[in-house]
């Protein structure tokens, strides 16, 4: 079989976005060199005149295929997509980002004949002057030969790290490059999806691709690629950086489902949990503490703080074992929160 038979399913979940950062991810697709593949659009319950915008934007190509579902969720869109794919090979999109032009072909080219289930690519994460810079330093595909970095078999010790980079510090290659703990640059067999394994967890609103990649590991053979596959744009809009009410449900439940997969005896992986926590923590803050939107009482914002002081998983970050594992800037922080002058220090800085 030839490499361009292949067929690449892209899938691509869209609710309402910005119509210009569509127009250059699905252009970013519509580029590539590799030409046989399929980009699915998901259309998530977006408002009537978003919906007609897509339906004029599945017109330009053939190889688009729009589906409109009603709102579910990124991980139920997903999921339709897996379930819809045509391809032979899968791989993932979010509608703010985009494609390297070659990486397609470079991903089929090490897939086709090997004995892997998956690849995991390089992410490149930056404004969009940044992308700008480092498109233009690309003249064509790497050779298949120079691309594979390191096969993922599960030694105890790889297995702890791999999951450590899941949730915590990635792996990093050259000056930008590193994989991204979501759903970036990952390219998959649909063999991997056979019997529902694989699918996303549904009703979770934050890590869920997290979540995924820990459940990957389980039984896929991967390996690492260190080239820029992916650029991840700098996004204020995005989720991670707007108002959410439900902050502590959206944060503790994905928290608690990560914490059931890693193994928290290991202090690879427990270091690892130590950055998401507080990372996570942040995130609270942002969306509540530290957003002009949340309008609760004083009484409110008490209880709030105690149920973080006081309960799982946020406790976690004043015992002794949080500090000894932490880096150098999450330990400072701990020793804020066990004073409870943690949010006033973030609200200073």
């Amino acid at each position: 079989m030839s490499k361009q038979e292949l067929l690449v399913s892209i899938i691509l979940p869209i609710k309402d976005g910005d119509p210009v950062l569509l127009d250059q991810a699905i252009s970013s697709v519509l580029s590539q060199s590799y030409t046989n593949f399929e980009l699915l659009l998901i259309d998530d319950g977006s408002k009537a005149d978003y919906a007609s915008y897509l339906d004029k934007k599945a017109e330009q190509d053939s190889r688009i295929r729009l589906f409109h579902i009603a709102l579910s969720g990124v991980s139920v869109a997903r999921n339709y997509a897996i379930d819809h794919a045509a391809g032979d090979i899968l791989t993932f999109l979010d509608s703010d980002d985009s494609l390297s032009p070659y990486c397609l072909e470079e991903a089929i080219s090490l897939l086709r004949d090997s004995d892997l289930n998956a690849l995991w690519g390089g992410t490149f994460y930056g404004s969009q002057k940044d992308i700008n810079n480092h498109q233009q330093t690309i003249t064509g595909p790497t050779p298949a030969e120079i691309l594979m970095a390191e096969k993922i078999d599960l030694t105890s010790e790889r297995a702890h790290l791999t999951k450590a980079e899941c949730v915590g510090e990635p792996y990093r290659f050259g000056e930008h490059g590193y994989i991204n703990r979501g759903i970036a640059a990952r390219f998959l067999k649909k063999e991997c999806f056979a019997a529902g394994k694989n699918r996303f967890p549904v009703g979770i609103k934050m890590y869920e691709d997290a979540i995924w990649n820990l459940q990957m590991l389980s039984d896929l053979r991967i390996s690492y690629v260190p080239v820029i596959w992916y650029y991840y744009l700098e996004n204020e809009s995005s989720v991670s950086n707007i108002f959410h009410e439900d902050a502590l449900e959206r944060m503790e439940i994905p928290l608690k489902q990560i914490a059931s997969i890693l193994d928290l005896d290991d202090s690879t992986e427990y270091k690892a949990y130590t950055r998401l926590l507080m990372d996570s923590l942040r995130y609270v803050y942002q969306w509540l503490y530290g957003n002009p939107q949340w309008t609760a009482t004083q009484k409110e914002r008490n209880a709030l703080k105690d149920h973080i002081y006081n309960r799982e998983p946020w406790r976690e970050i004043a015992g002794s074992r949080f500090t000894k594992y932490a880096d150098a800037r999450d330990r400072k922080k701990a020793l804020l929160f066990r004073l409870r002058l943690l949010f006033f220090y973030w609200k200073l800085t």
